[in-house]
């Protein structure tokens, strides 16, 4: 049951109303969602500065008796993420509802939702393909097991961390995913409805499969943990704002916030091109 401005709604008949309402297109697959972001700071003020300390060499000699060991001076480098203003907005009018029965801010209500997930996804894998270390697939135009294999190993070779499941993570076109379909693992023998709802679909190679139609049809991005961070000063939110026309006739549904994706660590990303 729903409460209305004008009466109570049972359900089903707002189950009707929804399935009335169709968005074409929607991309499910998002960076946070699936753990993809290993840095999220979420501050305040205008930027968010990620500090990476180098580490040190394995400290392979005896320490000699009576002898101090010798310090070495901590060094560092910095990311800075700066958050930017993100939002839509969508605009409905009194006639267009009238002509629906309504459906009309239905739709708006769905599309402004989609879009507040879709643009944040977006926005991850923008700075993701604009990582450093590119290597072209071994036969243009197709990807091949082989070539996981390699962005694999160069991510260990790297010590780039793993996710906490033990996998690194792979986002591709579905073009790409239909080259390596019949060599994955499909999510249902090893994982969770969840997972797969989530935009994971299998596993190859040591990477977990995620397809995400943001990604541009022929890359590939294989990644570990810090390669994306998130700068957050404000969390997406959404609204709905009754017009300032005279008549009233005009509603605006909206979304609004102040965010931005940036890669931390370039090692930690591996990028296949031409596949």
């Amino acid at each position: 049951m729903a409460t209305t401005l004008n009466t109570d709604l049972p359900q089903s008949q707002i189950d009707i109303f929804n399935a009335g309402v169709l968005i074409s297109g929607k991309n499910l697959a998002s960076v946070k969602a699936d753990g993809s972001v290993t840095l999220g700071g979420e501050v305040n003020g205008a930027t968010n500065k990620f500090i990476i300390f180098s580490k040190f060499a394995p400290a392979t000699t005896p320490l000699t008796d009576g002898t101090d060991v010798t310090p070495i001076k901590m060094t560092e480098s910095a990311v800075i993420i700066n958050p930017q203003e993100y939002g839509n907005a969508a605009q409905t009018t009194k006639l267009g509802n009238i002509k629906t029965d309504g459906r009309v801010d239905l739709g708006a209500a769905q599309v402004i939702g989609t879009n507040m997930v879709e643009t944040p996804n977006a926005l991850g894998v923008i700075a993701l393909e604009g990582a450093t270390n590119a290597t072209a697939a071994l036969t243009a135009g197709v990807l091949d097991g082989l070539d996981l294999r390699g962005a694999n190993k160069k991510l260990k070779v790297s010590n780039i961390l793993k996710f906490p499941d033990g996998k690194y993570r792979v986002r591709m076109h579905p073009d790409q995913e239909h080259d390596v379909m019949d060599d994955y693992k499909e999510f249902t023998k090893y994982t969770t409805r969840a997972d797969a709802l989530g935009g994971e679909v299998g596993e190859l190679e040591g990477f977990k499969i995620i397809v995400d139609t943001a990604v541009t049809p022929g890359t590939v991005i294989c990644y570990g943990v810090n390669a994306l961070g998130l700068s957050e000063s404000r969390l997406p939110d959404s609204d709905i704002n009754e017009g300032n026309d005279i008549l009233k006739r005009l509603r605006n549904y909206t979304w609004y916030g102040v965010f931005e994706y940036g890669i931390v660590d370039q090692n930690a990303v591996q990028l296949i091109t031409g596949a």
